[in-house]
């Protein structure tokens, strides 16, 4: 019975592991910084999902398609918001800017 209690003790949850795995690999902030492309609709709500689709991240940048001219200039206006609304969401400092095109 000892044996088997220490193998127990042993055990990671498959979460743990991939966890583990996705450090060692150096792709975990990859993971982390695209929760907020696939969280944007959630994030901005269905009207503004409506009409803006983000595509990517790259070094703390979010970029968002948007549909029409006057939509890039709303969300322009409304990018710090934006950015401190995702990153609460994704409860790290991720986002840094955003470029809407």
């Amino acid at each position: 019975m000892p044996e088997r209690s220490r193998k127990m003790t042993r055990t990671k949850s498959i979460g743990n592991v991939f966890a583990e795995l996705f450090r060692d690999l150096g792709i975990d902030k990859a993971i982390e910084q695209n929760k907020a492309v696939v969280d944007w609709p959630e994030i901005v709500g269905e009207r503004i999902a409506e009409v803006s689709h983000a595509e990517k991240i790259e070094k703390g940048t979010l970029f968002i398609k948007v549909e029409s001219p006057v939509w890039r200039n709303e969300l322009s206006f409304m990018k710090q918001n934006l950015i401190e609304d995702i990153n609460k969401k994704l409860k790290k400092n991720i986002v840094k800017d955003i470029k809407f095109t």
